[in-house]
């Protein structure tokens, strides 16, 4: 989990810094007019997966044959869906009524085809548990992409800055896989591997896929209701939240899928099952306490003030990404067990529940479904642990056990950050250290006496290396 876990935060670093140097230098309008596009690329991008990756992984006697199918299936799928989102560009303008988006989507949809390429060679590191190399790539990618990014807009390229990081990240990435990784596809496709393969991954791809449009729906109503200001606001608050929230997903959702994949026993699985959910729910709190009580001064020093309405949207954001997490660790260990199909269904429940949410933001604004993508994560959340509960008998007290420890360490943190602003600290320096302060004391002895089993681990992790 190290490495997987140092991959996605080394990229959210990079990206964060690059990020808040870009945000100084550009408009929020224009970080909006990305954010439109990102709705576009992200989707796609969750077809070339097509849940096939998964499969391979999944699959102990994948052979030269499977690969090489996905790898020319991947290609194809890339190319038409570009094909698609170059021909209906201008229509997508005229909807969104941004003129500019036309030639931005046809820039930005080449970095589809780049990342059709390096699919397997990505899908073999990780069977291998090899995150070290990828995470070398990753860094490497993101770092090479961020500084042509920021010495574009600090000769006022503009938007054109944002648009070329994003080509030239994936560029990079496919470039450093195919000289890392020695496999080279065939000139093989079999129709039956694909749908042996698809059997498997078809109900994870569609959970996937639901799954991206659940997690762009926001940026795609914002982007349509509000202005473009609006969604620059969201999408940077939304970036600090994920710089902490999906990183953690991430990890967890590649290195428990093989990890569990690893282990044969049910009695195994549901231990290390149980460790996961112990660190994965304690590292999501601490970071979300962080966000919540530093909101205002994160803001304010890092991108200025006039990103001063994302402050109140960064509060929010880091309540609801408490169980984004969790609730991803329990659907994971169901696709780990072979039962996509509920796997599926679950995702389909829990994306339902944006559908009050966006008429709730529609009418009332965007405070209001901010405020309901809270509720509905947390119902996401308890949809997938009584699933879990029925199906290996792993009650709500063990899990709700974890939750409660550390609900109590973020309100805690929230209690002493409020006491200790009658000191009056004017300087948002020293105010952010006290803060800092506070609440990496309270976690530290929340580890030391509500959390003793995570000391044991990680004292067992220390030997281990």
């Amino acid at each position: 989990m190290f490495w997987s876990f140092t991959d996605n935060f080394l990229q959210q670093i990079v990206n964060f810094i690059v990020g808040i140097v870009l945000a100084r230098i550009l408009l929020p309008e224009e970080f909006g007019i990305i954010g439109i596009i990102s709705v576009f690329i992200a989707v796609s991008n969750t077809f070339i997966n097509s849940g096939l990756s998964d499969a391979l992984i999944n699959k102990k006697d994948a052979s030269e044959k499977d690969y090489s199918t996905v790898f020319w299936a991947n290609i194809l799928l890339g190319l038409f869906i570009y094909l698609l989102l170059f021909i209906t560009a201008p229509y997508i303008s005229i909807f969104f009524k941004q003129e500019t988006l036309t030639n931005l989507i046809r820039i930005t949809a080449i970095s589809i085809v780049i990342v059709s390429f390096s699919s397997i060679q990505r899908t073999l590191f990780t069977k291998e548990i090899n995150f070290k190399t990828i995470t070398i790539i990753s860094t490497l990618s993101v770092v090479i992409s961020g500084i042509i990014a920021l010495y574009m807009a600090l000769h006022d390229y503009g938007i054109l800055s944002l648009v070329v990081r994003m080509v030239l990240g994936q560029f990079v990435t496919l470039l450093l896989f195919w000289i890392l990784n020695k496999w080279r596809p065939k000139f093989i496709f079999d129709f039956k591997s694909l749908k042996e393969l698809y059997k498997y991954g078809g109900n994870l791809f569609m959970s996937r896929l639901m799954n991206s449009l659940y997690d762009n729906l926001y940026y795609f109503i914002i982007g349509k209701c509000f202005s473009p200001a609006n969604l620059g606001y969201y999408s940077r608050a939304d970036t600090f939240r994920n710089l902490a929230s999906t990183n953690i997903t991430n990890a967890v959702q590649r290195v428990s899928f093989s990890a569990l994949s690893s282990k044969n026993e049910e009695k195994e699985q549901m231990e290390l099952f149980k460790k996961f959910l112990l660190s994965t729910f304690f590292i999501t709190v601490f970071f979300m306490a962080i966000l919540f009580v530093c909101s205002n001064e994160i803001i304010l020093i890092l991108i200025g003030l006039k990103w001063t309405n994302s402050i109140l949207y960064l509060k929010i954001l880091s309540i609801s990404g408490l169980f984004i997490p969790l609730y991803t660790l329990n659907i994971n260990f169901l696709a780990v067990k072979n039962r996509t199909h509920l796997f599926f269904q679950i995702e389909l429940i829990t994306k339902l529940f944006a559908i009050p949410i966006i008429l709730v933001g529609v009418s009332f604004g965007i405070v209001p479904m901010l405020i309901g993508i809270i509720v509905a994560s947390f119902l996401s959340y308890f949809t997938s642990a009584y699933f879990i509960k029925k199906l290996y008998n792993y009650n709500y007290r063990d899990q709700f056990t974890v939750i409660f420890k550390g609900i109590v360490m973020f309100l805690v943190s929230i209690i002493l950050t409020l006491v200790a602003d009658y000191l009056k600290i004017e300087n948002l320096f020293f105010k952010l250290i006290l803060n800092l302060i506070l609440v990496c004391s309270v976690f530290l002895i929340g580890m030391r006496f509500l959390f003793p089993e995570l000391i044991m681990e990680l004292k067992k992790l220390k030997k281990s290396y």
